[in-house]
């Protein structure tokens, strides 16, 4: 008996554990999408904020979107739709589109590219506050992921 409910509570606690931990991440999300300086403090407990945040954003998001030089246009324009519009480069590039009116052409993308901040991974996370294409660069190979947040 002592053993059911030793092997019981180990259960319990180790999905207390995950579940918390899940939490947590839930949090970066949320705490990102109110205040990009928010990241900053995630560096503290990781060594690889972004990767975390696209880890949970896959099942956060209400849409994710591979981002292409073919549909950044319309992703754009459907993001407009969402409250929050957030785009990672690789594990190096997170921004979080500020405002979609305040935009600039760019002429390797073919859009008008709205105005971003978020950060850029070098060893140490670098502010970045500049139009979209600015940050994310210009469309290659790298993996651009967009998340739409309600």
């Amino acid at each position: 008996m002592k053993t059911i409910t030793l092997a019981s509570f180990l259960i319990l606690a180790m999905n207390f554990t995950a579940i918390n931990a899940q939490d947590t991440k839930a949090n970066t999300i949320k705490e990102f999408l109110t205040d990009v300086i928010s990241l900053e403090n995630e560096r503290v407990s990781s060594d690889t904020p972004i990767k975390s945040f696209n880890e949970i954003a896959k099942t956060k998001a209400a849409k994710t979107i591979i981002i292409t030089k073919e549909n950044i246009k319309e992703s754009l324009t459907e993001a407009k739709d969402y409250k929050y519009c957030v785009i990672t480069v690789g594990l190096h590039t997170i921004v979080k589109v500020s405002d979609f009116e305040n935009c600039i052409q760019s002429g390797s993308w073919g859009t008008c590219m709205p105005y971003a901040e978020g950060y850029i991974q070098k060893g140490s996370l670098v502010p970045q506050k500049d139009y979209l294409n600015n940050i994310i660069g210009r469309p290659d190979a790298q993996e651009r992921m967009m998340f739409l947040f309600n």
